[in-house]
């Protein structure tokens, strides 16, 4: 995936159009992409995921994380949720590398 597509697709989760914040948007990928590293998630060689390398699993937690944290489009209700759902995709992500040994990341 590419940067900018992972911009479409966080964009089209905000339910956002136009391209007036894609900096932030970008900055906030960045983040989610370093906090899911000094988390613990990486993939089986333990290297971290980057946008070229990211899985289905990895770009929505991502797309979570800047939801999340994309300006003030949240109530305190679905930010307490979007949250919650956030740590979780980051606690199976880590799991995942250690329960399955032949784990594969897909090009």
């Amino acid at each position: 995936m590419t940067k900018e597509a992972l911009i479409t697709a966080c964009k089209l989760a905000c339910r956002i159009s136009g391209d007036a914040i894609n900096s932030e948007i970008s900055d906030l990928i960045d983040a989610a992409f370093y906090d899911l590293e000094i988390s613990g998630v990486s993939t089986v060689e333990g290297t971290a995921y980057t946008v070229e390398t990211a899985d289905a699993l990895v770009v929505t937690a991502v797309k979570t994380y800047v939801k999340l944290n994309c300006g003030d489009l949240l109530n305190h209700d679905e930010s307490t949720l979007l949250s919650k759902s956030y740590d979780t995709q980051k606690a199976q992500l880590k799991m995942r590398r250690w329960s399955n040994p032949n784990f594969e990341v897909e090009s």
